[in-house]
């Protein structure tokens, strides 16, 4: 009001220009806005034979008997709805996921794909919702694939497994350990793949249709050539890119220590390539990723 009283010449600014000027002197606090995980990006795969795709989840917690909370994790394939693993743990973890995957794996075989809702440990908030659980898979040559958010009839036959495991449970199947819960889940693994008929399947048990992927896997992690034809890159910490002159932009912790490839595109981007599969595209005109998920 001074300035107007005095200086009848002066100009107030536009209040956008206040606060333009505010931010560059770092005067304003950035807004934090809600990280949200991508959904899936392309359509899911049709499924048409075993180990095409498998499923993978939490049940959902419930507490045992000694009032500890028990975590079934479920794996299955959705052809032959075969249960591959049940098993029970004391909390949803990264490490307990890759142990019972790892497990299946070695006994049989690998998947295509993996199906996935969008919550940890099975995706991420970086570029394609990477997690270090999706990188893993990706270089084991497994394509993970998500349903949308809200979505759970995507993947219906593993929820409807869901239910009837869940149901099972109610019916006084509770113990007061994890051993001892675990020594259930395993005799209604083995009951739900050979002693139930299933609808789906013409009244056939799931072990009857099912067999071992020829996907054999020995636990190594393969190393992956990337063909010429583009600029390969190591992400460094943090899941940022460094590309000289190109710039320097963020990708996704979970690819940190990870090598991708940059591939040029005929619209002028580039293509941003882990193990063979696109996961984003860099405009170099303005330095930023272009997310496709």
């Amino acid at each position: 009001m001074w300035l107007l009283n005095h200086h009848v010449d002066f100009t107030v600014p536009a209040a956008s220009t206040i606060g333009d000027i505010l931010k560059r002197e770092g005067l304003v606090p950035d807004k934090k806005r809600k990280r949200r995980t991508p959904g899936n990006r392309q359509p899911l795969t049709i499924i048409s034979e075993n180990n095409q795709v498998w499923s993978a989840d939490f049940k959902g917690k419930f507490r045992l008997l000694s009032r500890k909370y028990c975590h079934p994790f479920t794996l299955t394939d959705n052809h032959s709805r075969y249960l591959l693993s049940c098993r029970g743990a004391d909390r949803e973890s990264e490490p307990f996921v890759r142990q019972c995957l790892t497990d299946a794996f070695l006994e049989y075989g690998l998947p295509e794909v993996l199906r996935t809702d969008n919550g940890q440990p099975f995706a991420g908030t970086g570029i394609a919702g990477l997690s270090r659980l999706a990188v893993w898979l990706i270089k084991l040559g497994i394509r993970p694939e998500r349903i949308r958010k809200g979505h759970p009839e995507e993947n219906g036959r593993h929820e409807r497994m869901h239910r009837s495991l869940k149901s099972a449970v109610k019916q006084g199947n509770i113990f007061m350990t994890m051993e001892e819960q675990q020594r259930w889940f395993s005799g209604y693994r083995e009951e739900f793949n050979y002693e139930r008929p299933h609808e789906a399947l013409a009244g056939a048990t799931p072990g009857t249709v099912w067999q071992p992927s020829g996907r054999h896997w020995d636990g190594r992690v393969p190393e992956y050539a990337y063909p010429e034809g583009g600029t390969v890159y190591r992400v460094k910490s943090r899941g940022t890119l460094y590309m000289g002159k190109k710039g320097t932009v963020y990708l996704s912790e979970a690819l940190t220590d990870e090598y991708i490839m940059l591939e040029e595109q005929d619209d002028g981007l580039e293509a941003i390539i882990f193990n063979g599969i696109t996961l984003a595209y860099y405009d170099r005109k303005t330095q930023s990723v272009l997310r496709i998920d």
